[in-house]
């Protein structure tokens, strides 16, 4: 098994080499193949050398420059689009999730599952606004959608055909992830949940829960909960047409 792992970066000159060098360290004992990639997401300052600098010293290490601002979320997918290794996962250059973990989430895709949904076990370093936005968020998606996991929005480690057959419309940073493992879920992949620990940012400033961000979330959110709601009253009726004709052929012979 070989792996994929993402990281979208903007305006991150400073903190992606110390970043990168901790990703691969954690990697080399534990995959025989990998890449890491990081998605340079039109940085304005030096993230686009830092991240050349990485590949001349690292073989395992690819960038890919969006031509515009697309956002963290979009730039996931296109980091999805881009990998080449037989499972996927995601993550940030403020290194949330520490890659050594992946020894609690590999041996659950082996067991069977197509997806293994990291979930915090802690918020260290959270504001009381960031928690309330965190459980806000957490009630809509259940209620809205009927998945009932606990974290939607952290880290996930996908079988690579899952990303490849799962197509996602969101684009914004808070419904890209959501979306994906709806979908996932719809389409019959099995999804499985872990505890890891989560590891708060030591510099810089979270930009997650700006309104702007949040507006274009919920957009999306409310988008796909009705195109969902349309789709699954439409395969219903189809159903029922189908076994109503069934019936009076049954009755007619």
């Amino acid at each position: 098994m070989n792996i994929s792992v993402i990281f979208p970066a903007y305006n991150e000159a400073a903190s992606l080499g110390p970043t990168i060098e901790r990703a691969l360290a954690a990697l080399r004992p534990r995959f025989a193949e990998f890449e890491v990639i990081i998605v340079d997401d039109a940085s304005t300052d030096a993230t686009g050398q830092a991240a050349r600098d990485l590949t001349r010293v690292h073989p395992e290490v690819r960038v890919i420059r969006n031509a515009t601002n697309l956002g963290q979320g979009h730039s996931i997918l296109v980091g999805f689009q881009h990998a080449r290794g037989d499972v996927v996962l995601h993550n940030a250059v403020d290194y949330p999730f520490d890659l050594r973990d992946l020894d609690r989430m590999v041996p659950l895709l082996l067991a069977g599952a197509d997806v293994v949904v990291a979930q915090r076990l802690r918020r260290s370093g959270y504001t009381s606004y960031r928690k309330l936005l965190s459980v806000v968020n957490r009630g809509l998606l259940q209620l809205l959608f009927g998945l009932k996991l606990y974290d939607y929005n952290f880290v996930q480690l996908y079988r690579r055909e899952v990303v490849r057959a799962v197509r996602v419309q969101a684009r914004s940073t808070g419904f890209v992830t959501p979306e994906l493992l709806i979908r996932a879920h719809d389409a019959g992949f099995r999804l499985v949940e872990t505890d890891v620990e989560y590891h708060p940012r030591v510099s810089g400033t979270a930009t997650s829960g700006r309104p702007r961000i949040i507006i274009a979330s919920l957009r999306d959110m409310f988008r796909f909960w009705w195109e969902r709601r349309r789709m699954r009253a439409r395969r219903a009726s189809n159903e029922s047409i189908t076994a109503g004709v069934r019936r009076r052929g049954a009755s007619s012979r």
